[in-house]
């Protein structure tokens, strides 16, 4: 297909830019685990992927297992692929703790997988925010080729999956910062492209993150807003302004999005 905009390349001019020095899943393990603990959003999504109890499923990039854990649920195995020993860990710990022995851990990229040896052909594919590879159609392909019936995507909208609050942003001289990472536009471009038409919700959300402590969550934010030492004391006072004490002694704070699922069912594909 004849494309006037390239996506694809787009998405790996603006890959390269932002993961030029990686993420240390292993080191953000636990506060990750910790801040999605009491994240509800598994509760909404898995209901809308009519999983039967002999579906078997992947999950690719399965990090401290939110939606893996209850997806095994559902299904009769499922097969979690996380790179990261520590995310792996945890995944393995909230399995035990849900009494649950029908998966699969495989330690490895997606882009090192090759379906059929190292992984086999899954009824439904599920990917929650784990399209972290440089080219995304590659990626997309492999996707479809893991999948007997169904791909699942959750992606962001909008114009940065870790928005900075805009007093942040002014307090640290960043006003004119229009930091930018592809929201699922671009996925559907190029899915599009690939001659697969995908089904697209947008939905606005509502998830509460919770701290031990102010100085965990001046970490938290300080990895993801890219904050300097010279700022973390600017940070840490706006932290202290905004987060809120629960009853068990824990710090609370409210953040507002928005997420888009985007999904295809393979008996519907244009050929």
């Amino acid at each position: 297909m004849n494309t006037i905009i390239n996506y694809n390349e787009l998405w790996r001019i603006l890959h390269q830019r932002k993961r030029s020095e990686g993420v240390d899943w292993d080191k953000r393990a636990h506060s990750f685990f910790k801040a999605v603990s009491r994240n509800n959003e598994a509760e909404k999504v898995i209901p809308s992927l009519n999983l039967t109890n002999s579906d078997t499923v992947l999950d690719m990039g399965a990090g401290t297992g939110r939606f893996a854990v209850p997806m095994a649920k559902c299904a009769a195995h499922l097969t979690a692929l996380e790179p990261s020993a520590k995310m792996a860990s945890y995944l393995e710990k909230s399995m035990e703790d849900a009494g649950l022995s029908n998966y699969t851990i495989v330690r490895k990229r997606w882009e090192d997988v090759k379906i059929g040896e190292d992984i086999p052909v899954h009824d439904v594919v599920f990917a929650s925010n784990s399209l972290g590879f440089p080219d995304l159609a590659d990626g997309l392909k492999k996707l479809d080729e893991a999948a007997g019936k169904a791909v699942h995507i959750l992606w962001f909208a909008g114009p940065e999956r870790h928005q900075m609050d805009p007093e942040l942003k002014s307090r640290l001289g960043r006003e004119n910062d229009k930091g930018f990472w592809p929201d699922y536009i671009f996925i559907a471009q190029v899915l599009h492209d690939m001659g697969i038409y995908a089904n697209i919700e947008v939905h606005p959300t509502r998830t509460e993150h919770r701290y031990e402590n102010l100085e965990e969550a001046v970490s938290w934010w300080a990895e993801r807003g890219d904050i300097s030492p010279d700022e973390i004391p600017i940070l840490k006072e706006h932290l202290s302004e905004k987060l809120t004490h629960t009853d068990d002694g824990h710090l609370v704070m409210q953040r507002n999005g928005w997420r888009a699922r985007i999904w295809w069912e393979k008996e519907n594909r244009a050929e």
